[in-house]
């Protein structure tokens, strides 16, 4: 039977009392021989050791400006310098849309954390260990840390942490497959049912009953999405609509190999995806008008201005938080459920599990490895994933994750996992995992907001990024 974290904590209480009882006692020192006193003169008179200098180890994250994930790894770093005195731990990190290229300057220059964080399943893995030459590039090879452990096999998403065959990042933070929230209230004011939401169509046709002129004057929009130079105006999307139509937005089914005539991103089903997009944006308009960055938008459904948004689970703690803050208890009126189906061409087509792992690598330049891999492996345990959870996110570490102290203490976060047994498509299909990968993405975020935000064609837009993309694989 799995330890709840409360047991887990009471047994370490006891055995530290048990130790403190048990330790031997310190007899006084006897006096010694005249020969044994005058045999290491030099030893008697030495004054006490110093204690050791600290370890300082570095970790660096586009996730610490976001108050949960602060509070997370807050409370992740006072446990372990607890547990671990000679540590001292420094966190820093920057905004997510400048995150990413302040990352790639300081890898270059090699002023980056000793701890690098990624999320996985995007291509950053190739894309930033390709910044350095050797085997496994930027990061430490961990596969001595790993392979035979329980951590392979036992983490959520640690099999897809490669690059060139060898693990270089853990799967020890949080994870989480997208899914819609919505305001429970506003659609029992509006009479929807969200079981009923199991397609693309079922989740428009929701989206325009939701939206209307409230009592005061001011409008109510059926959903959030982000329209603005922020990745998620292509993300969100993607995961949504795009890839479970197309089965492969860069290539086929986003496997190899990765040439200039096997990209696909100009075809039939991705175009279809970007014009119902930008139908439901700009001719239904179902979605607030003007330029919002998942911040803002995820601000839009707390004050009640959209009924859905599109998220992980780590929104649960966001809303938790946002909602102590307001003074109002948002969590109650939070519900989720799956990420739709895609209609196309009059096949159903269920969404992909995508797991966008929040991950950590070493860096092939710290100065502290074997000390930066205890914090690592630490933070996998079941006490580091347990802080995580209480923290609102979803653990890696799958036996906490499927343990009943998680779906009694996180149902809601419980369910999300659960769709990815009963509603998506397993096993998860990711962005390539190539070091182009990042300049892919960017081609389409530019698409995306010129199709999105401006109204330009969807089918000139993706020819041109297809002859962008052509060029690239080409180098």
């Amino acid at each position: 039977m799995r330890k709840t974290l409360l047991t887990t904590l009471a047994i370490m209480a006891v055995l530290s009392m048990l130790i403190s009882s048990c330790a031997p006692k310190v007899e006084p020192t006897a006096t010694p021989k005249p020969a044994e006193a005058t045999k290491a003169p030099a030893e008697a008179t030495k004054a006490p050791a110093e204690p050791a200098e600290k370890i300082e180890l570095t970790l660096e994250m586009s996730i610490y400006v976001e108050a949960p994930h602060k509070k997370a790894f807050d409370m992740l770093e006072e446990r372990y310098e607890e547990l671990n005195p000679n540590v001292d731990i420094v966190l820093y990190g920057a905004p997510y849309a400048e995150f990413w290229d302040k990352l790639t300057t300081e890898i270059v220059a090699g002023t980056e954390a000793c701890i690098v964080q990624l999320q996985g399943g995007n291509g950053n893995y190739a894309r930033y260990a390709a910044l350095r030459e050797g085997e496994t590039g930027s990061f430490v090879n961990l596969d001595p840390y790993i392979k035979g452990t329980w951590m392979d096999g036992g983490l959520l998403d640690q099999e897809n942490l490669t690059y060139n065959g060898h693990y270089i990042g853990l799967a020890n933070y949080a994870w989480g497959t997208r899914a819609v929230y919505y305001r429970k209230s506003l659609f029992e004011e509006a009479g929807i049912n969200a079981d009923e939401i199991l397609t693309n169509e079922d989740f428009l046709e929701a989206a325009k009953k939701l939206t209307k002129k409230k009592e005061d004057g001011t409008m109510q929009y059926g959903f959030g999405a982000v329209l603005s130079t922020h990745s998620f105006v292509w993300s969100e999307f993607s995961t949504f609509v795009q890839r479970p139509a197309s089965d492969g937005i860069f290539f086929p089914k986003e496997e190899g190999p990765f040439t200039p005539e096997n990209v696909v991103v100009n075809n039939e089903a991705n175009v279809w995806a970007c014009q119902w997009w930008q139908d439901m944006v700009l001719k239904d308009k179902v979605v607030p008008p003007g330029s919002f960055d998942k911040a803002q938008e995820r601000e839009l459904f707390w004050n009640g201005t959209v009924a859905m948004n599109i998220d992980g689970p780590w929104f649960l703690g966001m809303t938790r938080d946002r909602g102590e803050e307001m003074g109002v208890d948002l969590v109650a009126d939070l519900g989720v459920f799956a990420t739709p189906d895609v209609l196309y061409k009059g096949e159903r087509k269920a969404s992909y599990g995508t797991q966008g792992g929040v991950t950590h690598l070493i860096s092939s330049e710290c100065e502290h490895p074997d000390e930066a891999w205890k914090f690592m492996e630490w933070m996998a345990s079941e006490e580091g994933q347990q802080i995580v959870a209480i923290s609102g996110m979803v653990p890696q570490n799958k036996e906490v994750m499927e343990s009943d102290w998680y779906y009694k203490e996180y149902p809601l976060n419980a369910a999300v996992s659960e769709f990815l047994n009963t509603r998506y498509r397993l096993p998860p299909m990711t962005n390539p995992n190539i070091p182009q990968s990042g300049e892919l993405q960017r081609i389409l975020v530019e698409a995306s907001q010129a199709t999105f935000i401006t109204g330009a064609d969807c089918q000139e837009e993706y020819d041109k990024a297809a002859e962008e993309m052509k060029k690239i694989m080409a180098k």
